[in-house]
């Protein structure tokens, strides 16, 4: 049905038995063939149509209007309805419109719209309608086309994407003839070489040309485009005012349906700048853009160049890894516009100490490295040993004054590599060393330091499955109360034995954990399964006891701690009370800002927070103050000589005041023997923690300790 503005009904459309022509005078056949070949016709140009008679409601579709919806002829019965289930949501109102106005005012209409065919296929149609009126001017039959355009449509659409990017092309672009006649040049062309579309038409592009490439320069730029259809490559071509500039150039052959070039197209990327910066772009990849130094690139080329002579003169020499100690803490705490002015001045310091012949670099962040040559071993120790004492006093930047320290590696040639990576590695390996022995100082490289390297890159190999293949395990150790006098809480204590290596300590895969991200997917387990096995001791004794979770510092930064805590507390129905994370000092330091923030959260949950090792590190009432704790544990270097040592004994002492004038709980970590527990108790200390009460318990062993 149709309805004109008003919703009034005009017509309905249903089949029209009649045929196409007049069968008064023609016989059957003629008819049949007539009716073939319009069909053809039609399907040829893709044009079906239509025929509406207004009185009877009758309406007719040819063939190839069925094939252009998708359908097969006569598969539907030709109806409004029908029609409109194919035409495009969007187009409905338009179609229906311009239909009902042509009939208001007997006039014909043309309209482009969408389709939907059967088979989901987007495609374009032209319709064109005329109306037949009777004597009295009333319109009898409306007759029309369905024009499938999509082909035009999508062409044009493409021309019109084309024309875009040729007329907004930031790129120069010329389109020559066959013969390398300029027919057409862009604005941005335009713009390129200085002359104007006018100036430039049906002249060669060689008119552009500086003299810049030989004759075999284009011999091979012919011979690839005509073989390829493409050429690529850089040249410098001149302007009209004379001045030369360096372009990028693409040139592409259009060829037609019979393979016969039509057209050439060139497009000009202007490279001038960056051709005038190449030798500033060297500078910069060859030098530290802070402080000058060449860089890590240049630096192995330089080292390697060394080796190469060595092979003549046999002249030894050393490489020294330096790593700033405590860069970290200057960046986050002074910012990192006073960490770069420390490092320039760091690497003004140790130019002036090398000596001429020694070659300096910075890798980068606070890694610096030298190739020094020497005779005598011992002028290296003096060098490291001169480069250690140039920090000894406070560097001042910007009216700060800046605490650093050195921590040195050194590897030898040949004995300790004969190639740059060799070396290098070792001499970080050996830097390292010097941070595990206290920072500050120098080590060499020797090959005891060379297999803890191999062992530490087995471990990170093997944590990647350690946990699938369910190789950690949790040990607990009480923790004795002196006012309740009993096991108030314990300890959970992560444990690994590998089937190749056997049991591993902590403190050998924990730092590799850390280094590796390895720590947070651990520390997810640990804190899941000592949460599930307090579950089952509590419910084995009269009165719950606490646990306590040991979390990395990596963990605390990493982004989603807080909520999957929040979510394990949750899922575990523990009550957050008897739950205590223990931090240690370092960990707190390294981001105590962000820690601080995270530890807020995290005591809002009812979870209780303990300083783990007190006394080791950074200790001091500022960050006790900031930090939202509950319990200080007290490093087990002060309780082991506590009954011989009077200075340990003050230090706990003093550590116990402390933390009651903070209202904290204390714990005395590695109590041993009964003098030590005498002390303790003496000393006010709250609870006490191992081998004389207990060593690390399986969780079976801790349920029959505790019954």
């Amino acid at each position: 049905m149709i309805n004109n503005h008003n919703d009034d009904s005009f017509a309905f459309y249903g089949i029209n038995s009649d045929s196409i022509v007049d069968q008064s005078n023609i016989d059957i056949e003629t008819i049949k063939s007539l009716i073939r070949n319009l069909n053809e016709a039609q399907e040829i140009a893709q044009i079906g149509h239509w025929k509406l008679n207004i009185n009877t409601n009758e309406l007719f579709w040819s063939d190839e209007t069925y094939r252009i919806f998708g359908l097969k002829p006569k598969e539907v019965k030709p109806s409004y309805e029908n029609f409109f289930t194919f035409v495009h949501e969007d187009d409905r109102s338009l179609v229906n419109d311009a239909y009902i106005k042509s009939l208001e005012d007997k006039s014909p209409y043309s309209i482009i719209h969408r389709i939907i065919t059967k088979d989901k296929k987007l495609k374009y149609v032209e319709e064109r309608c005329v109306h037949k009126l009777d004597e009295s001017g009333n319109v009898v039959k409306s007759i029309g086309t369905v024009h499938d355009i999509t082909e035009r449509v999508e062409h044009e659409k493409e021309l019109e994407i084309a024309s875009n990017v040729f007329k907004y092309s930031s790129d120069g672009i010329v389109i020559t003839d066959k013969n390398n006649n300029i027919v057409s040049v862009n604005k941005s062309f335009e713009k390129l070489t200085g002359y104007s579309k006018e100036e430039i038409i049906g002249k060669n592009p060689k008119l552009l040309s500086s003299g810049w490439g030989d004759e075999e320069f284009y011999k091979n730029m012919w011979s690839s485009l005509l073989s390829n259809d493409l050429w690529r490559d850089e040249l410098w071509d001149r302007k009209k005012d004379g001045s030369l500039y360096a372009i990028e150039q693409t040139i592409i052959c259009v060829r037609d349906k019979n393979q016969d070039i039509v057209n050439y197209i060139g497009m000009s990327r202007d490279i001038t700048e960056a051709k005038n910066k190449e030798e500033k772009i060297h500078q910069l990849a060859f030098y530290d853009f802070l402080t000058k130094l060449p860089n890590a690139k240049l630096f192995q080329q330089e080292v390697e160049a060394y080796i190469k002579s060595t092979h003549y003169n046999n002249e030894t020499f050393a490489i020294l890894f330096l790593d700033l100690d405590n860069f970290k803490w200057v960046n986050d705490s002074l910012g990192h516009q006073i960490g770069d002015l420390l490092l320039i001045e760091i690497a003004a310091k140790l130019k002036e100490i090398i000596s001429q012949d020694s070659i300096i670099s910075r890798l980068g962040g606070d890694e610096f490295v030298i190739l020094a040559p020497y005779e005598n071993l011992l002028t290296i120790s003096q060098l490291a040993n001169t480069i250690l004492c140039s920090v000894k006093d406070p560097i001042k930047v910007q009216n700060r004054e800046v605490n650093v320290s050195w921590s040195i590696g050194i590897s030898l040639y040949p004995q300790n590599g004969e190639n740059y990576n060799d070396l290098l590695k070792n001499a970080d390996a050996a830097m390292y060393e010097s941070k595990n022995r206290g920072k500050n100082t120098f080590r060499y490289f020797n090959d005891m330091m060379n297999q803890d390297a191999m062992y530490r890159l087995e471990l990170d190999t093997k944590l990647r499955y350690a946990i699938t293949n369910n190789s950690f395990f949790l040990n607990y150790q009480p923790k004795y109360s002196f006012e309740h006098g009993k096991t108030i809480g314990v300890e959970a204590l992560i444990r690994w034995i590998d089937k190749d290596l056997g049991f591993i300590a902590p403190d050998k895969f924990i730092p590799i954990a850390e280094e590796s991200s390895y720590i947070n997917e651990i520390g997810s387990w640990v804190m899941k399964q000592a949460l599930n096995d307090l579950k089952i001791i509590n419910s084995k004794l009269s009165s719950p006891i606490s646990i306590s979770i040991n979390v990395s510092g990596k963990q605390l930064e990493h982004e989603s701690f807080y909520d999957e805590a929040r979510t394990l507390l949750k899922e575990s129905g523990i009550e957050p009370s008897l739950v205590e994370f223990e931090i240690t000092e370092t960990s707190i330091m390294q981001n105590i800002d962000h820690v601080v923030d995270i530890l807020k959260k995290i005591k809002m949950l009812g979870v209780k927070i303990s300083i783990d090792d007190f006394g080791t590190g950074y200790s001091s009432m500022s960050y006790l103050k900031k930090l939202p704790i509950d319990t200080l544990k007290i490093d087990r270097e002060f309780i082991k000589e506590l009954e011989i040592d009077e200075d340990s004994k003050s230090i706990v002492n003093a550590i116990i005041a402390l933390a009651k004038s903070f209202k904290l709980t204390t714990v005395a970590e590695g109590v041993e023997n009964e003098e030590q527990k005498l002390i303790l108790d003496g000393l006010n200390c709250d609870m006490t923690q191992g081998y004389l009460y207990s060593r690390p318990l399986s969780l079976d062993d801790l349920l029959a300790f505790l019954s």
